[in-house]
């Protein structure tokens, strides 16, 4: 799927989603998640060999296979957070939206602790 593809599913959920909000339906939040949701899916078929290449130079790097998978997940993490919390306030909760905002950088921060040791016993090692 390329970007024109994308871009026009955004534009048409939008515009349904507009539509519907106007006339009082409360299907328009079910339009502009499912729409995310192809979106979604279609940009991570896209940047899948992305993926391998990042392992890949990480390898060639000397890098921990375990530190890019500490990152892949914390990535995964924003982007549903994201998602989800701009669902939330397109259907007007925002107090919900925020909060799943602070459960997304607290999962990110705990999905990091890996990297936290990691970098404390580097600096340990250089210390001692």
């Amino acid at each position: 799927m390329n970007i024109a593809a994308i871009v026009g599913i955004g534009i048409t959920a939008a515009a349904a989603a507009a539509l519907l909000r106007g006339i009082g339906s409360g299907t328009a939040m079910f339009v502009s998640l499912a729409a995310s949701v192809v979106i979604l899916y279609a940009v991570l078929t896209q940047i899948s060999p992305l993926l391998g290449l990042i392992n890949e130079l990480a390898e060639e790097a000397g890098t921990d296979a375990s530190y890019i998978a500490v990152l892949m997940k914390a990535l995964a993490v924003c982007i549903i957070t994201r998602l989800a919390s701009e669902c939330c306030r397109d259907s007007g909760e925002g107090a919900v939206a925020a909060k799943i905002e602070l459960a997304g950088k607290a999962a990110v921060l705990l999905t990091a602790v890996p990297l936290f040791r990691a970098m404390l016993e580097i600096i340990k090692g250089l210390i001692i």
